[in-house]
């Protein structure tokens, strides 16, 4: 069950844990690829819990790179609760953070928000089913790089 806990913390850790290391290099970087690229597109705020909440479970399973960036959107959240404007609004406080957001180019909007939360999400996703193969490859016992066999030898003459 070590090498599920270590492909959920960081992505591949699982593989490289079995002795995998060119399948966990790969799987590090197109997973932790994919993450941030969507992180990138939609900023701090992808990764967020009250907007969409699927989309979160699945970020999630990205392991450490979505707890890093949901702390990070819990942070922007944060400061600008205790922002002034803010603090000082008769209105309703969310909208007033969503105009703050605006204001300072941090809002997601169509279709980016989409896209930027489908990109993060799916590399979740991906990560979850590499860590499946990597817990069975565990309960199997199979340790170590697969070697390379041709599956029809060459006939000498």
């Amino acid at each position: 069950m070590l090498a599920l806990l270590l492909a959920w913390l960081v992505p591949g850790a699982g593989h490289m844990y079995l002795g995998r290391y060119v399948r966990g290099l790969i799987l590090l970087l197109t997973i932790s690829g994919l993450f941030w690229s969507g992180v990138a597109m939609g900023g701090v705020l992808t990764v967020d819990y009250e907007a969409e909440r699927w989309w979160f479970i699945a970020d999630m399973f990205a392991g450490v790179h979505g707890l890093v960036s949901y702390y990070r959107q819990k942070n922007v959240y944060e400061a600008l609760r205790r922002d002034p404007e803010v603090v000082q609004s008769a209105g309703p406080t969310e909208a007033v953070i969503d105009k703050r957001l605006n204001d300072k180019g941090l809002a997601l909007v169509h279709p980016v928000d989409n896209i930027a939360r489908a990109y993060a999400g799916i590399a979740g996703l991906l990560n979850l089913l590499c860590m499946f193969d990597a817990a069975v490859l565990a309960l199997m016992g199979r340790f170590g790089e697969d070697k390379f066999e041709e599956p029809f030898p060459k006939s000498r003459p």
